[in-house]
């Protein structure tokens, strides 16, 4: 059944996917799916990510994948989110919902891809944020993704079902 739907992974998608599950050295299909699925014009990320990924060191394998020819619009520019960025400050800000000061700091860090993310996506329309967090609405220590999104009607999504959804047995995009 094909989709509409496009999606945005979040960089601790990506650093996960390098660092534990498909570690590029033994597992080059996920990385050709995540570049299938690109191909397809289903998976992307923004600009925040990017840069997230391009503070590693230079021998870190995304910095090198993060410049790939082939990657040269996955990572969309987010600048024309800033106002539904605005939108999740004032919520993350706002007294009733209790967020600690370091909370707020770090999803607020206009370097920071999270809220970006949310934003864009808010934006653009038809987009699904992949990340790892889970929810935890109770928190007041840290603002996790799947939450914040709720706030702008964004939906998330944990890399592992968008798998499962988009990925044969052999890791082609389908």
């Amino acid at each position: 059944m094909a989709s509409n739907k496009k999606y945005l992974l979040d960089s601790d998608v990506l650093i996960g996917a390098k660092n534990i599950y498909y570690r590029p050295n033994f597992c080059a299909a996920f990385w050709d799916w995540v570049e299938a699925g690109h191909a397809s014009e289903k998976i992307f990320s923004i600009d925040k990510v990017k840069a997230e990924l391009l503070n590693a060191k230079e021998t870190d394998v995304l910095y090198s994948w993060a410049q790939r020819p082939t990657l040269s619009n996955f990572f969309l520019p987010s600048m024309a989110a800033a106002p539904k960025w605005a939108d999740l400050s004032n919520w993350a800000v706002d007294a009733a919902n209790s967020f600690s000061m370091t909370a707020q700091s770090k999803f607020l860090n206009a370097e920071s891809a999270d809220a970006w993310l949310i934003a864009y996506a808010a934006h653009a329309k038809g987009y699904t944020v992949v990340t790892n967090e889970v929810s935890a609405p109770f928190s007041k220590r840290n603002i996790k993704l799947p939450d914040a999104a709720k706030v702008l009607s964004v939906e998330t999504i944990s890399l592992f079902d968008l798998l499962h959804m988009h990925a044969r047995n052999t890791f082609d995009f389908k």
